[in-house]
């Protein structure tokens, strides 16, 4: 159709050529926006099953068509700078109880076996337990609980459904430790 309209050759192939990096680009922020981002994992909190410096790519349609599970390893706005993504897995969802007795995590009165989190205990933050996760909430740890500011923590506190930008299901750099999360 462009050929049609514009009778110079050159001029109808450039003009191909803006139409096709225009689509291409508007077609690549539709994507990021709506369907997949990455995120850099920045710190040790998720050690051992995120390095420091890992890229993951993040799935943002995934938690908008179901409701983010326990396990489930998911991006958000760190509530103190929202312009850094922190990544955290799930460990209550809405109507859960979570306490911790003798540095173990305790849920809806049962022990958590914690599959994890290598040293397997839980300090608690400055967050008064038990706390009731509410409708839309979760409540998330790093899983190296020593060294992670998380849902134990009033600065981060349960995190809303709203705020969850999805769920980080694939890691791509490290190329040597490419593939699926869990």
């Amino acid at each position: 159709m462009i050929r049609r309209l514009i009778k110079n050759e050159q001029v109808a192939n450039i003009v191909e050529w803006i139409i096709s990096i225009a689509a291409a680009i508007i077609l690549s922020l539709f994507i990021r926006q709506f369907v997949f981002t990455a995120a850099v994992v920045s710190g040790p909190s998720m050690e051992p099953t995120l390095q420091n410096g890992d890229r993951v790519i993040v799935n943002r349609i995934a938690i908008r068509l179901s409701a983010p599970e326990n396990g489930d390893i998911v991006a958000f706005p760190y509530p103190a700078n929202p312009d850094d993504k922190h990544i955290k897995r799930i460990i209550g969802i809405p109507g859960d109880i979570i306490d911790a007795q003798n540095h173990l995590i305790i849920i809806n009165g049962e022990l958590f076996v914690d599959y994890y989190s290598p040293d397997g205990v839980f300090l608690t933050g400055d967050m008064d337990l038990p706390v009731v996760v509410g409708d839309d909430e979760f409540f998330v740890l790093g899983d190296n609980r020593l060294n992670s500011k998380d849902s134990r923590f009033a600065s981060v506190g349960l995190i809303q459904r709203e705020d969850i930008i999805g769920s980080a299901w694939f890691r791509f750099i490290p190329i040597d430790n490419i593939g699926a999360l869990r």
